[in-house]
């Protein structure tokens, strides 16, 4: 019987990465390329969306979010991807998530 070799898992140090994990609501556009009725175009409404990330930047044009990182062999996180920019005057709310 072979035994499993239990990997420790690396810990986000906040003292490096000194982002916190937030869940965004933001309003955002919704389009339709096909025909349709006047009077159901008159109807359309906008998108509330919900996102989760780390922010990474919040200013008064944009807010990013990040959703993934990558932990060097140092333990270190230098690289995230899958990233969301948003114009800020579209967030309706930023909670804090707690780990």
């Amino acid at each position: 019987m072979s035994k499993k070799r239990i990997k420790k898992l690396p810990e986000i140090n906040h003292k490096n990465f000194p982002y916190d994990l937030v869940l965004i609501t933001w309003e955002d556009i919704v389009s339709c390329s096909e025909w349709s009725y006047i009077l159901e175009i008159k109807k359309s409404k906008t998108a509330v969306c919900s996102s989760v990330g780390w922010l990474m930047e919040k200013n008064n044009t944009t807010t990013v979010i990040m959703a993934d990182l990558s932990f060097e062999e140092t333990k270190e996180i230098k690289q995230g991807g899958s990233y969301t920019t948003i114009p800020t005057k579209n967030i309706l709310s930023i909670k804090k998530i707690k780990l």
